[in-house]
């Protein structure tokens, strides 16, 4: 209704200022002003038909557009507060990320440390039953070598005492040699 009334007015300013151009022009201008009127006229009865006709659809139309252009609004703020929420969101977890990382730094760095100290055992472990290994190693053959040497000498003292004897042992004393070692088997 109120458009109605402001429709109203301005055509009948319009025709008002028409008059007063067409009242104050000579015939000439006065024929160029009376068919400005008529389409201007003309006009307005169009846009009333055309009011008239399909005013409610397009005043329908129109309200939609506004009612959707007031909820892609609202549904832009809502995903825009959202989205506001997620970036405060993952800027935590950037920080947090930052701390993550420092905290998985010093465990690996702790874990690294202690394999280190293991490994560090472990081979001084190695190295003394290596060592205890070489020892007894050596120890045996000292002995083995000493054993060796033993016989070798036995081997030796036997030979040089047999020479000897034999350089200074005549007939006669070997036969009373002979005697004394039967003697003591048989006693034995």
């Amino acid at each position: 209704m109120k458009r109605n009334v402001v429709i109203l007015i301005t055509a009948a300013l319009i025709l008002t200022s028409i008059g007063l151009f067409w009242a104050s022009a000579g015939v000439e201008a006065m024929a160029k002003w009376r068919d400005l009127a008529w389409r201007i006229i003309n006009f307005i009865i169009f846009i009333g038909i055309l009011y008239w006709a399909a005013g409610k659809r397009i005043g329908q139309l129109l309200t939609s557009r506004r009612e959707k252009i007031r909820d892609d609004l609202l549904d832009l703020d809502q995903r825009r507060t959202e989205a506001d929420k997620k970036l405060r969101e993952v800027e935590d977890q950037i920080k947090d990320l930052d701390a993550e990382r420092e905290r998985v730094l010093a465990d690996f760095q702790n874990q690294g440390n202690a394999l280190k100290e293991a490994i560090i055992a472990q081979a001084h472990e190695k190295a003394a039953q290596i060592k205890a290994q070489a020892e007894s190693a050596a120890a045996q053959e000292y002995k083995l070598a000493t054993e060796r040497l033993r016989e070798e000498l036995a081997d030796m003292v036997v030979e040089t005492a047999e020479k000897m004897i034999q350089n200074q042992l005549t007939k006669e004393g070997h036969e009373k040699l002979i005697q004394q070692s039967l003697t003591r088997v048989v006693l034995h």
